[in-house]
């Protein structure tokens, strides 16, 4: 069965409010067997809302519309949805008894535009609103189904779970059985290339998403039926074929944060960790002790942003930066090197490079050299990036925690 969202609100229009209602209720409804068809955010009107719900009921059995409950004069849902529904507003006692007791508990009296959130189109279903004062409704169309809801979003998840309790009562859902693949070290065209005659093979129940980041590469297998066990077998059947195809890009490490799959790979080997930064300002370190428990392995970091703190603190050499330049694999695998001596870690990190766009000293913009040094060797690698500073820096970080997961996957 498939549904449509409505979000109602010219607060989200103009950016001024995040829908942050869409995303959650269609994952809330992919997870327990319905798919979404269609999202879409509507202004504040009478005819936006008739329009956007005829084109709804077209393609959905389900229509969730959140927004445009609230008391003021701008908030038109109820009244639109009573018209559409040829229907009329009465005062529903039950919910105005409720609306009073909120008020009371709160030492506050109710106006008028509080009172009139009680009325309530006749024939609809009250959704009780256990977290705030506008109820929300539900409309039998045609074997269909509409609810509407508050825009606040703590509103909204409370009644979801009432509707859906609801919903299941009378209509037999589709078991849904979702699989993700972490690959690391090859990107999305590459991969489609690798797998592309097992996923044109792939049986009707199972579909394919490609969930790209800036830390890995995601493989979404996701599966539909009615029989949860068949499809959770056909699920692991592919799975297995798919892992000998992806070989070395399979990642042991089956997250989507690198720092938590770097920390996974240094706690289960009693490994230890530094960083010595320079275009990347720490950020590394940052994600590193992000992660709960980091303490166990991560030493320390050092942020070397001048050629005076890479020579004289973390010493590196003079003649090298001379030679090759700051921007160089010569000049990180040094820092890396150095980084494991200074913090008496066993592996160490190191980054240096331009994240800005603008050319200096004969380097191109964006270029940026990262290493890594384990207990045996060092690694390096010159990347080429093309963002603004903010996306190069977290692109760059996150490359560089790959490129451990890499090495240490190796070791």
């Amino acid at each position: 069965m498939k549904a449509d969202i409505i979000t109602i609100g010219d607060e989200i229009l103009i950016g001024h409010t995040i829908d942050t209602n869409s995303s959650w209720i269609g994952n809330f409804l992919e997870n327990n067997g319905i798919q979404v068809n269609e999202i879409r955010t509507i202004s504040d009107t009478n005819s936006r809302i008739s329009s956007a719900l005829d084109y709804a009921l077209t393609q959905s059995d389900f229509i969730f519309i959140t927004g445009g409950l609230g008391p003021t004069n701008d908030d038109v849902t109820k009244q639109t949805l009573c018209d559409y529904f040829n229907d009329k507003l009465v005062l529903n006692k039950k919910v105005l008894s409720d609306i009073k007791k909120k008020f009371e508990s709160r030492n506050r009296t109710i106006n008028k535009l509080t009172e009139f959130q009680a009325y309530i189109p006749s024939q609809c279903e009250v959704i009780k609103n256990k977290k705030g004062t506008a109820p929300g409704m539900l409309f039998h169309h045609n074997d269909k189904i509409v609810v509407s809801m508050p825009g606040v979003h703590y509103e909204m998840k409370s009644m979801m779970k009432i509707v859906f309790k609801k919903i299941k009562k009378k209509f037999r859902l589709l078991e849904i059985v979702h699989k993700k693949i972490f690959t690391r070290g090859i990107i999305e065209s590459h991969l489609a290339e690798l797998i592309f005659d097992w996923e044109s093979n792939l049986p009707q129940e199972i579909n394919l998403s490609y969930l790209p980041s800036n830390s890995c590469l995601i493989l979404r297998l996701t599966a539909r039926g009615y029989d949860r066990s068949y499809l959770e077998n056909l699920i692991e059947k592919n799975v297995i074929t798919l892992k000998s195809l992806l070989g070395s890009y399979f990642s042991k490490y089956q997250t989507r944060l690198n720092e938590v799959a770097v920390g996974q790979f240094l706690r289960k080997n009693k490994y230890t960790i530094s960083t010595a930064e320079s275009c990347t300002g720490g950020n590394i370190a940052r994600m590193i002790t992000s992660v709960k428990g980091s303490s166990a392995y991560f030493k320390g970091s050092l942020v070397a942003y001048s050629k005076n703190i890479k020579e004289n603190i973390l010493s590196v050499k003079s003649k090298t930066i001379s030679k090759y330049g700051i921007v160089s694999e010569e000049v990180v695998r040094e820092m890396a090197q150095n980084s494991k001596k200074l913090f008496e870690s066993d592996f160490a990190i190191s980054t240096s490079g331009l994240a800005d766009l603008q050319n200096d000293n004969n380097v191109n913009g964006g270029t940026i050299c990262i290493a890594v040094s384990t207990p045996n060797d060092t690694y390096s690698k010159t990347l080429i990036y093309n963002s603004d500073r903010e996306t190069n820096i977290v692109r760059v970080s996150n490359a560089a925690l790959n490129f451990l997961i890499e090495v240490a996957e190796k070791q």
